[in-house]
């Protein structure tokens, strides 16, 4: 497109900010008379510009071709590229392949091409010290008077909000006696539809009514209506209710009234529950069994009701026995009385194996049940150790000794504090908690029969594990299980090995063993060809894409000169597409015939067609050949020269690595022309890559220590010395021009005059 002169510039537009008359006495446009004046220097300015734009441009291009000759030279030349070509690794890949499951075989340079064979007759194992499996049973004491307490200790109020007033209801003295004893016989559900009543009438509603419903509900209904508006008294449960008294009437807080029709026809407003009025005083806990959680309420008036203490006892745990039935499955936990005369309890699980049963709740106390808030016959790892093995404690410490090491746990920490600290302690063993079978285990961290589990006879120790084994064989009531370490123990071709690990390596062969052979197997070994033969197809491919990038960047024709770097003002008279296809443009022939750049294409040249000293083989001996000529040096391998070079590294694999990986190999001479030209760092002490001296890299040293750094860091600051001289011209100007106006317009002032003085 077309560029207008006028708007070449990028400080041109400061030649008017002046403070004088701008013509306003000769009609001169001293304006633009000042700006052509200062337009010698303002095109100094803009040349400056851009030549700090072309350097800029020429430093980024330069820092792209870093950034991939570095990507090309760390993925063939890297010591940790799985494509390495100084390693002999890579030119030694090695397939092995087996049919059994009873291993997993890999193979290393290092290994033989042929067949191995292989017999498994044990796998190495961790030593392994178990506690006795479930034998932790949830056990307590039923405390009837401290119940009876209780029960009759609670709140038994529901208050209701009718029409934004608020009517509060009290059945306790339904239920207990002044001196705290139960009322016998307890209140009838008719009393209590009663006492609503009652309540709601004192507080001036005597149309609504509580009534017991046909299954034994409460039933509460309006009889007002107001048929013009469609509404009826407004009730509703309060929140503020006491959970006894909710549980009586059995209806839930924020339970409203809902319209109805009554059986003569007229509207009102109906509250009612879904089960019978509760005549009883109430016990509550919560018991969850496997996951699955309920409420237990037993009745303390029918417990109370029985003549002898154990008959009392026997009657609780019918209650908890029929509810657990209906919640969780017939007989799948079964509260049992372990002694009638103490009330002593415990729960049987043990219809479904693993099972784990826990009591939670206000109510699930040592006071009242001789339990704790979330005990379970299984240890929780959120609860204390204290909690579960408390005698071992002495002045609020106990201590595990294993393996030689002294582990204080301190009875504030948690079973899985206590867990972890035991992992952690450098005792050489992990410590677990298995749930299901309620088994701690402790497991050496390594395979092997050298690895031992030494367990010291602590309290603690005694508490978790059990007992040490009289007979380690055969492990008796509360003594612990061990097992020691084993290991592996196989015959490869003809050898028997025995080693502490299932994983090991054997004439470059890397073997893991998952189990036992009942013959011997064969493991197959092969040169991994197409593996290496991939690797080369991808080096040409990525040597290709490097050297046609560098060879077009140096012979681009030099499109720069007749498209210099726009200005801000040219930027605002174009599209942002316009702009983009401009910089295209004036990019382009920036690196024409650069030397460094064709030093390097020639290095690299020189390196692919020559035979290394001390091997057999030149590239083109293995099939790879270089293109016509106008390719530039661009390598090509058809599928005759990649039959070529597969027959090589079949029948000769060490000239293979030697005409890369040699001294003087192919791979080594590439990585060091790419060092001396690319590296971000300092080469043997001295220098970086010649393209970074150039032109640095960003994020390293080099960054603000280039050339190119340095050439612009020269051009900013003669675009400073320039605008300070713009500015200094332009204030001498417009003195000049500011003169001038004061002297015609006093002459024309004085004109005035005088012509006033002769009449004209």
């Amino acid at each position: 497109m077309n560029i207008s002169s006028s708007s070449s510039s990028t400080y041109v537009n400061n030649a008017s900010s002046n403070k004088g008359f701008s013509g306003l006495a000769s009609g001169m446009d001293t304006e633009s008379m000042v700006e052509a004046l200062l337009s010698g220097t303002q095109a100094k300015i803009d040349k400056q510009n851009a030549l700090r734009q072309q350097t800029v441009w020429k430093q980024e291009i330069y820092r792209e071709i870093i950034t991939q000759m570095n990507t090309f030279q760390n993925k063939y030349f890297g010591s940790s590229s799985s494509t390495n070509f100084l390693s002999s690794t890579f030119f030694n890949a090695m397939n092995a392949v087996s049919s059994s499951s009873a291993f997993k075989v890999s193979a290393s340079s290092g290994a033989t091409v042929g067949s191995t064979s292989i017999a498994v007759s044990q796998l190495a194992e961790a030593a392994k010290l178990s506690s006795a499996s479930g034998t932790r049973k949830l056990s307590g004491e039923i405390n009837l008077d401290a119940i009876q307490k209780q029960v009759a200790g609670q709140a038994r109020d529901v208050t209701f909000v009718v029409n934004n007033k608020t009517v509060k209801v009290d059945f306790k003295d339904l239920y207990v006696n002044d001196d705290g004893t139960f009322k016998t016989p307890p209140a009838t559900q008719q009393q209590i539809a009663d006492r609503l009543t009652e309540a709601f009438a004192a507080q001036g509603f005597d149309k609504i009514k509580a009534e017991v419903g046909n299954d034994g509900e409460i039933v509460i209904t309006s009889s007002t209506w107001d048929d013009d508006n469609g509404v009826g008294d407004s009730i509703t449960v309060s929140s503020s209710s006491s959970a006894a008294g909710l549980k009586i009437l059995g209806l839930n807080a924020n339970a409203s009234a809902e319209v109805y029709t009554g059986a003569d026809g007229k509207k009102g407003m109906k509250l009612e529950s879904s089960q019978p009025i509760a005549t009883g005083n109430y016990f509550s806990v919560d018991v969850t069994f496997n996951g699955s959680k309920t409420t237990l309420n037993i009745d303390m008036t029918e417990v109370l009701s029985k003549t002898t203490k154990a008959e009392q006892y026997q009657a609780f745990a019918d209650q908890a026995n029929a509810q657990m039935d209906a919640a969780f499955g017939k007989g799948n936990a079964i509260m049992q009385i372990d002694d009638p005369a103490t009330g002593a309890f415990s729960f049987n699980v043990d219809k479904m194996a693993g099972s784990s049963i826990m009591l939670s709740g206000t109510n699930a106390t040592e006071e009242l049940l001789g339990v704790l808030n979330g005990e379970s016959n299984r240890i929780g790892l959120g609860g204390s150790v204290k909690m579960y093995f408390g005698d071992a404690f002495v002045d609020g410490k106990a201590q595990l000794e294993i393996n030689g090491k002294t582990i204080t746990i301190t009875e504030d920490m948690t079973v899985g504090d206590m867990i972890r600290k035991v992992n952690a302690s450098g005792a050489g063993v992990t410590m677990t908690y298995q749930a299901e079978a309620d088994r701690f285990t402790l497991t050496a961290n390594s395979t092997g029969a050298a690895f031992d589990i030494a367990l010291g006879n602590t309290a603690l120790s005694e508490a978790i594990f059990g007992k040490a084994p009289a007979d380690p064989s055969n492990p008796g009531t509360g003594e612990y299980t061990f097992t020691a370490g084993k290991n592996a123990k196989a015959t490869v071709d003809g050898v028997e090995i025995e080693r502490s690990s299932n994983t090991f390596e054997f004439n470059g062969l890397n073997i893991t063993l998952t189990g036992t052979t009942d013959k011997t197997e064969t493991i197959t070994v092969s040169r991994n060809t197409d593996q290496i033969v991939d690797g080369v197809k991808s080096f040409i491919e990525d040597y290709n894409a490097l050297i046609d990038k560098l060879n077009s960047l140096i012979e681009e024709d030099t499109d720069y000169r007749e498209y210099a770097p726009l200005t801000d003002a040219q930027k605002k008279e174009m599209s942002e597409k316009e702009i983009e296809l401009w910089e295209e443009k004036a990019k382009k022939g920036l690196l024409r015939n650069d030397s460094t750049i064709s030093t390097f294409l020639q290095q690299m040249r020189s390196a692919i067609y020559q035979r290394p000293a001390g091997s057999p083989f030149a590239i083109y001996d293995l099939g790879i050949e270089t293109g016509e000529w106008e390719t530039k040096g661009k390598l090509v391998m058809d599928a005759d020269g990649e039959a070529t070079l597969r027959a090589a590294i079949e029948s000769n694999p060490d000239g293979v690595v030697a005409l890369f990986t040699g001294e003087q190999g192919l791979a080594s001479q590439l990585d060091k022309i790419l060092t001396n030209t690319a590296s971000t760092s300092f080469v043997s002490g001295s220098s970086r890559g010649s393209l970074v001296e150039i032109a640095g890299y960003a994020e390293t040293a080099s960054d603000k220590d280039n050339t190119l750094y340095n050439t612009i860091q020269q051009i900013d600051q003669k675009i400073k010395d320039l605008k300070a001289a713009y500015e200094q011209e332009k204030t001498r100007y417009w003195n000049k021009f500011n003169a001038m106006e004061s002297m015609i317009q006093q002459m024309s002032s004085q004109s005035s005059w005088l012509a006033q003085q002769f009449g004209y």
